[in-house]
């Protein structure tokens, strides 16, 4: 810990343009302190500091962006774009796109969405945000609430809200080895990469690396997704 300090002062004297160097220059290395919140070996490092990173969202410490990560998956994307386009079943079109099909049905965004009651505890799966908008508060205008509280797992108008994945609109996505940064594991879908890799867990990894391009990784990997 001392020593990675010392390295932040050295760095600092070097006119390292990070915001805690400049932070230290503008106002002075003794306004600062250090001290461990945490323990971890090398091997999760960056999973734990992105972690206290992402809880705290210190003013002088950014989430850290693996920008040789961001550089090989557009490559990549560019390079296995046709081939693992043929994976999914259908061609992704994003949240809001309208066809001739889908115009006017209430079922445009493509999204389907699972509420959990939190006073029955009773899930219910609806085809679309519009319709669950119009079934829990018979306004649809209040779709826009629950999409934002869905994207998050969170709560609106008495429920906890989940986005649910769309079999027909299925994307793509690979994993770059948070090591050898060399392009490992592809599949259909996150859905399959969750079966696969889960070891029995919900995905939520996955979707907070996928969110986060280069920022978090998830059983060891940096996923993207195939645009």
């Amino acid at each position: 810990m001392n020593k990675e300090w010392a390295q932040h002062i050295e760095r600092s004297k070097r006119m390292s343009s990070e915001p805690i160097h400049k932070a230290f220059r503008d106002l002075g290395v003794h306004n600062f302190m250090i001290r461990e919140i945490d323990e971890c070996d090398d091997s999760v490092l960056d999973t734990k500091l992105s972690y206290w990173i992402d809880k705290y969202q210190p003013e002088y410490n950014p989430s850290p962006v693996k920008k040789e990560v961001i550089e090989i998956a557009k490559k990549a994307i560019e390079e296995y774009k046709p081939a693992l386009q043929q994976l999914s079943q259908k061609e992704y079109k994003p949240w809001g796109s309208f066809t001739s099909e889908n115009r006017g049905s209430g079922k445009h965004s493509g999204l389907r969405i699972r509420g959990k009651n939190l006073e029955t505890g009773v899930c219910t799966d609806y085809e679309s945000i519009r319709v669950a908008a119009i079934e829990v508060t018979g306004d649809p205008n209040t779709n826009g609430n629950i999409l934002k509280a869905a994207r998050k797992g969170g709560i609106a108008y008495g429920h906890k809200w989940q986005i649910l994945e769309d079999k027909d609109k299925k994307k793509a996505v690979f994993g770059v080895n948070k090591k050898t940064e060399q392009i490992e594991v592809r599949y259909e879908s996150m859905a399959e990469a969750v079966r696969q890799l889960g070891n029995g867990t919900k995905g939520m990894g996955i979707i907070k690396s996928l969110k986060n391009p280069g920022r978090y990784s998830w059983r060891g990997y940096y996923w993207f997704y195939v645009r």
